[in-house]
């Protein structure tokens, strides 16, 4: 029973940490780049504790394999106000392998959405009587509650080299809730997984 239980619960574990973001490849480049040592995580926002969480976040799913991680927060703090030109500038000089670079700047937009009124009980609150129902009677008179679909968000990514070329890009979707960490594990999961699947990180 106890050699049974040690290997079920790995699974169990590996299971609960699945990624829940599917990645899209639009583009891979043909040419073939040199050996990736370092590797820069850029989280593409203005609001720097989205980027400082999402980096960090990223940054223990990506270290390993002899792979050297770098994150822009530290490394370039205002490199928002130069543009990806920046980045790209910094990269070159310090001999930085590769980029990846993720769009989050709509996580801002979600954020910014207020959120929707309870039911309204007073008429006199209804405008144009329309009330949306709640519950619905299904098949037998049963009542159920309307089910409301998961979060889905799509960003892009992209994997440049040092020198500035693109090597690969994708449509990262995502369903998570609105938490940072959340979406920035099952993100680089999903990116970890395709870019090594496609020989472009270690």
């Amino acid at each position: 029973m106890r050699s049974l239980l040690s290997v079920l619960l790995p699974a169990v574990l590996l299971s609960g940490c699945a990624s829940t973001t599917d990645v899209a490849t639009r583009y891979t480049s043909d040419k073939t780049y040199a050996a990736t040592d370092t590797l820069l995580l850029v989280a593409r926002t203005p609001e720097g504790n989205i980027r400082e969480t999402w980096e960090l976040t990223c940054k223990e799913i990506f270290s390993g394999n002899s792979l050297t991680i770098l994150l822009s927060h530290q490394e370039i703090p205002l490199w928002y106000e130069g543009g990806k030109d920046r980045i790209l500038d910094w990269a070159q000089k310090q001999g930085v392998d590769r980029v990846l670079m993720v769009e989050l700047t709509h996580l801002l937009i979600d954020a910014a959405q207020p959120p929707q009124p309870g039911n309204q009980l007073n008429p006199m609150d209804v405008n144009n009587n329309n009330i949306q129902p709640t519950w619905q009677v299904g098949i037998g008179g049963k009542l159920e509650k309307e089910e409301i679909p998961d979060a889905l968000r799509q960003h892009g990514a992209e994997l440049i080299s040092g020198q500035g070329k693109p090597i690969w890009t994708g449509i990262a979707t995502t369903h998570e809730a609105s938490n940072t960490v959340a979406i920035a594990k099952s993100q680089c999961q999903a990116l970890r997984k395709t870019l090594r699947e496609q020989q472009l990180i270690p």
